[in-house]
């Protein structure tokens, strides 16, 4: 008997302070046109993701946004959803992505960044591809090298535990305990797990993008 094909909605977190780049690092481009934050929200609107929330800090302008997911806003398939306290940490942008999901009906969530430029539609292949196939998992990681990093699915039995983090605490903090069943999927290519934080990682990931995209 074939399993029910699981709901996955991505919450793309993009709602990050940059403090550490002294400029809102969603809008800086990576090359003419192509906007840091709009580059891993694309791969997750050309996946099978059932939809997409993207989780922003209030007062936003939005302008890193790809001119194609604005036709997925329209078609229904991508929502906006502005996290009020994001100033307070990652785990509270974590917390609006859930709340849209649980209202959407999801099985489970696709936790991305929108600083990591180089995460692929084939990553998130694997990781959905290991959800559907195994019944008992509450979350399927990404690994490096035995590491688990996003993009990770967390399935329903995880999101309560996940909306009570604080701070900059991500999810990979609950993956050790006990009550929680995963899988790592390991990802050869590290640079896959490259976030841009800072300036040098910037001029870096711009040199990179350049060379495999150009």
């Amino acid at each position: 008997m074939s399993t029910r094909k699981k709901k996955i909605v991505g919450v793309y977190l993009a709602a990050g302070s940059s403090r550490r780049m002294g400029t809102a690092k969603q809008s800086l481009e990576l090359t003419e046109g192509v906007r840091l934050g709009g580059v891993a929200l694309l791969q997750a609107l050309h996946s099978e993701l059932h939809s997409v929330v993207v989780v922003v800090r209030v007062g936003d302008s939005l302008d890193w946004l790809p001119e194609e997911a604005h036709m997925h806003m329209l078609l229904g398939r991508c929502c906006i959803e502005i996290c009020a306290d994001a100033e307070s940490g990652m785990a509270y942008s974590l917390r609006t992505g859930i709340q849209a999901a649980k209202e959407m009906g999801a099985d489970g969530i696709l936790v991305l960044l929108a600083d990591q430029p180089f995460v692929d539609g084939q990553m998130l292949f694997r990781l959905m591809n290991a959800f559907n196939k195994e019944a008992g998992y509450d979350y399927i990681a990404s690994g490096d090298k035995g590491m688990p990093k996003p993009p990770v699915i967390l399935g329903r039995g995880m999101w309560p535990a996940a909306a009570a983090l604080e701070g900059d605490a991500g999810a990979r903090s609950l993956f050790h305990l006990p009550a929680y069943r995963g899988q790592i999927v390991e990802e050869e290519n590290p640079l896959k797990f490259m976030d841009v934080d800072t300036l040098d990682g910037y001029e870096q990931a711009k040199k990179i993008f350049t060379r495999q995209y150009m």
